[in-house]
């Protein structure tokens, strides 16, 4: 994705405005244009992004939604290189995030790096996944209890 597509991106994530129940999943599609839904069960969701088909996985709980998570680069082919690109696409990413919605929360180091942006309700993460970096943006009590282990 561009710098400007990410930015609008993580803007429209941070101001959605969703009951996050996962009967209500028209919300989505008229907010992002996203496509062709593929359900895997009544929690798991996955939608055709511009990136290509399943590139947007809703995943739920009990029926309310607790994740949002939208590929953001295209899966690299698992070489050093491709690695390299894929480190390099994080950190500009984590740039243009950083100047449009302000220093984050949270920078995680860990096994899986991953920025976030905490809000009052909800998380927006930035993650990279090795050969693919994603956008989330997730319930605080769903990451509250990811942090915790449980």
């Amino acid at each position: 994705m561009s710098d400007n597509e990410i930015a609008d991106l993580a803007e429209k994530l941070r101001t959605l405005v969703w009951s996050w129940r996962m009967d209500d999943l028209l919300r989505l599609v008229i907010v992002f244009g996203w496509q062709d839904p593929t359900i895997h069960s009544p929690d798991r969701v996955q939608f055709a992004s511009g990136l290509g088909p399943d590139t947007v996985d809703i995943i739920g709980f009990d029926s309310d939604a607790v994740r949002i998570e939208v590929t953001v680069t295209t899966q690299a082919a698992g070489t050093p290189d491709s690695r390299d690109d894929t480190l390099a696409a994080f950190a500009r990413m984590a740039d243009v995030l950083t100047g449009s919605l302000g220093e984050p929360s949270a920078r995680l180091d860990d096994r899986i790096p991953e920025i976030r942006w905490a809000g009052p309700e909800t998380t927006l993460r930035l993650i990279d996944f090795h050969y693919t970096v994603r956008l989330q943006l997730v319930t605080n009590d769903w990451l509250n209890a990811l942090d915790q282990g449980d």
